[in-house]
């Protein structure tokens, strides 16, 4: 029995391993969180007190790092948020698309390159709501941001990001792509900074 459990034990163990190390050692050329307070605002998405630019819109984001939901009654709005957890507050643009339950939010901020330097750009976050239509953990999401060849080391133009799960954890980073779809973001490839 116990060479049994050994025999099974050992390379889960190993398999565990190495998916952590593989999703540690990806990163992208930003070094970004978003902060507890935002990833749960899909518990209450809805404009907080003193928000602004209130509407019913389809779109949020600008360039590469925008998403087009398709649903123009969904609710739009601007607000003072912390998008990093780092106590720096910039007016965001949020945006509760509530036929895929997912909350966007997209600001422009000083972002911390992988390699110490910083950066002025624009950041798009997605955060998937309770029943959201792709199936996943309600608090888990994705964020993007658009980079120039160069730009923090970037090897080529276009969107960088990471998916994170609900307790905030990078999951995977790259090279990323927005699936217009299904207004989700994907790594189309995994790079090391």
């Amino acid at each position: 029995m116990t060479r049994h459990f050994s025999f099974f034990l050992l390379p889960a163990v190993v398999l565990a391993g190495v998916t952590i190390c593989a999703a540690q050692s990806a990163t992208g050329p930003v070094d970004f969180q978003p902060g507890a307070d935002l990833q749960k605002r899909f518990l209450s998405p809805s404009p907080a007190a003193g928000a602004t630019k209130q509407a019913k819109q389809a779109a949020i984001g600008h360039g590469k790092a925008m998403i087009d939901t398709g649903d123009p009654k969904n609710l739009f709005w601007n607000e003072a948020v912390d998008l990093s957890g780092t106590g720096t507050v910039v007016n965001a643009d949020m945006l509760w698309d509530g036929s895929s339950k997912i909350l966007y939010a997209f600001g422009h901020t000083t972002l911390r390159c992988t390699h110490g330097k910083s950066t002025e750009g624009d950041v798009l976050v997605g955060i998937y709501g309770k029943k959201n239509f792709l199936g996943k953990s309600p608090g888990s999401g994705w964020w993007v941001v658009e980079m120039a060849q160069g730009q923090c080391q970037a090897p080529t133009a276009g969107l960088y990001g990471c998916k994170f799960n609900s307790q905030g954890t990078t999951l995977a980073c790259g090279h990323a792509e927005i699936d217009p779809r299904v207004n989700d973001m994907a790594i189309v490839e995994s790079t090391r900074f």
